[in-house]
């Protein structure tokens, strides 16, 4: 794994935890660096098909503690209404 990659690795990781709400502090950072470290070893393993960000990002829950993902509802709550049709009346005849 080259120097850019593990840059690149690096940069989402650390963009990933601030757009989750994670305060980076210095020791915030320290612990992403030996999350890195760790995939760096992975993925020099015999066997291993993934890559080291897909490594990383699986990492972070067991590594940092990471808000719930509060997903808003997509549309108001259906409510019965009527738009003004009325129902036919029977036919007389």
């Amino acid at each position: 794994m080259n120097e850019l990659d593990l840059h690149d690795v690096f940069n989402r990781v650390h963009l990933y935890l601030l757009e989750s709400g994670v305060v980076m502090t210095p020791d915030q950072c320290a612990r992403v660096l030996q999350l890195l470290q760790s995939v760096v070893a992975d993925v020099q393993r015999p066997g291993n098909t993934a890559t080291a960000l897909e490594l990383a990002i699986d990492a972070l829950p067991g590594v940092f503690e990471l808000p719930a993902l509060a997903v808003p509802q997509i549309s108001p709550p259906l409510q019965r209404g009527s738009i003004g049709y009325h129902a036919p009346e029977a036919r007389r005849g």
